[in-house]
């Protein structure tokens, strides 16, 4: 995918360079940046360029109204804008670049665009997925850390697919969230890229789409809408690695675990859990899904003692006894 041109046009010199600058070298980023600092020059674009997306300063604007035409336009605010810009998408000027970048992809992928994205070559990309019969939170911990580790040598997006995560609780709210991104392509616009993109959140090196938070939501979404989405991020994004947090419903969606690579199934050794796990092997395997048992490799987790009550405990997980496990188990 090419590069989208995105111009910057205000007279704060120092402020476009370092913008321009953190976008330019931003290895796999979607914009390719250029900059105007007067307003004549920015005429002469408008008249010769083709400019995808322009940041404008909102005190430019009087004078260059009648040049714009069907450029994405958003005004870079530094507070107020006057009333007769509020029909138009407006961003902070004074926050991070990331935060930016997300409002502006998402304001783009808003726009109306003869392209087709819904067909594409699968890449040479994994699908792991983590599922646990027995539920529990050491299933929750395993996907984060393998996540973690995985993304300190390559580009990892994390999908927690549970009915109740309460991973939006555990990381603070955020504007947008999976059940947002299935909203989007049941629009069938065709910029996924730049909302997936305008989602995505950090931890730490690992990239995560915040979780449904309505359950209502989220036992409306069909198994060919998880598919899609997993096509859709496997054909035309940057990662390496998706890997999904599966719950009880996506769990037990036979067309959905043949999406995946691989599926990691932590199983206890308790009475209880061993007959929750064959229960489900059973429920796959009258489904006639034995290929899907073929990729399960059943773990038994150490009892690992840590417990999570901050957001930064999230963090230390690779390093702690869990972490040293799974590096031991992605060697073997």
């Amino acid at each position: 995918m090419k590069n989208t041109r995105l111009w910057i046009a205000d007279s704060d010199v120092s402020y476009g360079d370092a913008f321009r600058e953190y976008v330019n070298l931003k290895k796999g980023y979607l914009f390719q940046v250029r900059m105007c600092t007067q307003k004549e020059q920015l005429l002469k674009a408008l008249s010769e360029e083709e400019i995808e997306i322009l940041l404008l300063s909102a005190a430019w604007y009087e004078n260059l109204r009648d040049s714009i035409r069907n450029e994405c336009v958003i005004f870079l605010s530094e507070g107020s804008l006057p009333k007769e810009l509020h029909r138009y998408p407006a961003v902070y000027k004074y926050q991070s670049v990331e935060n930016i970048l997300r409002e502006i992809m998402y304001y783009y992928s808003d726009q109306e665009r003869e392209e087709e994205y819904y067909t594409g070559v699968l890449k040479d990309n994994k699908v792991i997925g983590i599922y646990a019969p027995s539920g529990g939170i050491r299933k929750n911990k395993f996907a984060i850390t393998l996540g973690q580790i995985l993304a300190e040598e390559r580009n990892v997006l994390y999908l927690n697919l549970e009915e109740c995560s309460g991973f939006s609780e555990i990381m603070g709210g955020n504007h947008w969230n999976l059940s947002d991104l299935i909203y989007y392509l049941r629009q069938k616009k065709v910029s996924f890229l730049y909302r997936l993109n305008s989602m995505v959140q950090k931890l730490d090196r690992l990239d995560y789409i915040p979780s449904c938070e309505s359950y209502t939501d989220f036992v409306q979404i069909t198994v060919e809408e998880w598919q899609r989405l997993l096509h859709l991020i496997r054909t035309q994004s940057m990662y390496d690695v998706i890997i999904l947090d599966l719950g009880t419903r996506a769990g037990h969606s036979v067309d959905l675990l043949r999406e995946l690579s691989g599926l990691y199934v932590p199983a206890g050794q308790d009475l209880i859990s061993q007959g929750k796990f064959s229960q489900w092997e059973r429920y796959i395997q009258v489904s006639d899904a034995v290929d899907v048992l073929e990729k399960v490799q059943r773990l038994e987790l150490p009892g690992s003692r840590e417990e999570l009550c901050r957001e930064e405990d999230l963090l230390m997980l690779p390093q702690q006894e869990l972490g040293a496990y799974i590096r031991g188990l992605l060697q073997e």
